[in-house]
C-alpha cells in the first residue's frame, strides 16, 4: 500500500510540474507569436504567474457542478493506466491500451459535458455536434494505434516500448506519426489551449476566469494533451528506453518537452486552422486517408512477414 501510495505522489507532482512550467512556455511562445507582452504580472520574467493565476481561480466563489467534479477526478485518474517507466504505474492492465483508449473518450465526453454546461442548466442544442467534432479528430489516431499494435503484437505499453530497444516505431512509422501528430494538433485546437475556441465554448465564454470551476477547466484541458504527447512518446518514440548514456527516465522528459514544443508551433503556425470547417476538411481529405493507408500497409506487412514469411 505504501508503495502504491509514494508512486503516485510521485505521478502527480510529475504531472503538476509539467502544467506549472507548459503553462508558463505557452504562455511565453504565444505572446511571441502574437506581438504582446504575455506573462509580466510576476517578477523574474512572469516565472511566478501560473501560481497567481492559481490563486485568483481559487479566490473567487463558485459552485462546483457534479460535472466538473468529475471532470477533476477523471482529469487525475486516466493517469493511473499510464506507464512512465518499467516499474512506475499504478493500475496494471494486460491490455492496457484499451484502458488507455476508453479513459481518454471518457475525459473527452466530461469536458464537452461540461462545456455544454451552463448558469440556466444543461444545454442540449448542438452537444451531439460538439461530441461527434472530438471524436471524429481522434479516428486517425485510432488508426495510427491500431498500426502499432500490428507490428508491436501486443495491447499492452509496457511491451510496446519494450519492442522499440533497438529501433524506434517512428522508423517503421514515418506516415502513422505524421498522421498521429496532426490529429493530436487538431484534437488541441478545438479544445483551445493556446486561443479560446468559439466552437467548443461558445456557451460557456463567462466561464473564463469564474473561480475553481475554470481551473478544473484548464487541468482537464492540459491533462488531455499531456495525455495525447506521452501516448506519442509511448508508441513511437519508445518511451523510457534509454538512448546511448542518456538515462531512461531524462530521455523520457527530454522526448516529451520535444514533442510539446513541435506541437505548439505547428499551432502556432497554422493560425487560419483554427475554424472548425477548415480543421474537418484537412481531417476528412488528408488526415484520415493518410492514417488508413499507413494502417493497410502495415496490415499487408504483417500478412507478408507472419502468413506466408516472405519479408
Amino acid at each position: 500500500m505504501l508503495i502504491i501510495f509514494k508512486k503516485v505522489i510521485y505521478i502527480y507532482l510529475i504531472l503538476g510540474l509539467n502544467i506549472y512550467f507548459c503553462s508558463y512556455f505557452l504562455s511565453k511562445i504565444s505572446a511571441r507569436t502574437e506581438l504582446r507582452r504575455g506573462y509580466v504580472a510576476a517578477r523574474a520574467g512572469g516565472f511566478g504567474r501560473p501560481f497567481a493565476s492559481i490563486f485568483k481561480y481559487m479566490s473567487k466563489e463558485h459552485r462546483l457542478s457534479v460535472w466538473e467534479m468529475l471532470l477533476f477526478f477523471f482529469s487525475f485518474f486516466i493517469w493511473t493506466v499510464i506507464p512512465f517507466s518499467q516499474s512506475l504505474i499504478i493500475i496494471k492492465f494486460d491490455f492496457d491500451i484499451i484502458a488507455v483508449i476508453l479513459f481518454y473518450l471518457v475525459l473527452v465526453f466530461l469536458i464537452i459535458i461540461n462545456a455544454c454546461s451552463s448558469s440556466y442548466g444543461f444545454i442540449y442544442n448542438n452537444f451531439s455536434r460538439k461530441i461527434l467534432m472530438m471524436f471524429t479528430f481522434f479516428i486517425p489516431l485510432l488508426f495510427c494505434i491500431a498500426s502499432i499494435v500490428l507490428i508491436s503484437r501486443t495491447l499492452n505499453l509496457k511491451e510496446i516500448v519494450g519492442s522499440q530497444y533497438q529501433y524506434w516505431n517512428i522508423i517503421f512509422q514515418p506516415l502513422g506519426f505524421i498522421a498521429a501528430v496532426t490529429s493530436v494538433v487538431m484534437q488541441l485546437k478545438m479544445l483551445g489551449l493556446t486561443g479560446k475556441n468559439p466552437i467548443l465554448y461558445s456557451e460557456t465564454a463567462e466561464k473564463e476566469g469564474a473561480g475553481f470551476g475554470r481551473l478544473v477547466n484548464r487541468t482537464a484541458e492540459y491533462s488531455i494533451m499531456f495525455f495525447l504527447i506521452v501516448i506519442i512518446v509511448l508508441l513511437y518514440l519508445a518511451g523510457w528506453e534509454r538512448f546511448f548514456l542518456i538515462n531512461g527516465n531524462v530521455m523520457f522528459g527530454i522526448k516529451f518537452y520535444v514533442v510539446f514544443f513541435l506541437l505548439l508551433f505547428i499551432d502556432k503556425a497554422t493560425p487560419k486552422l483554427n475554424d472548425f470547417y477548415y480543421l474537418k476538411s484537412v481531417n476528412f481529405k488528408f488526415v484520415i486517408p493518410i492514417s488508413v493507408i499507413n494502417f493497410l500497409l502495415t496490415m499487408v506487412f504483417f500478412i507478408l512477414r507472419n502468413i506466408y514469411n516472405l519479408i
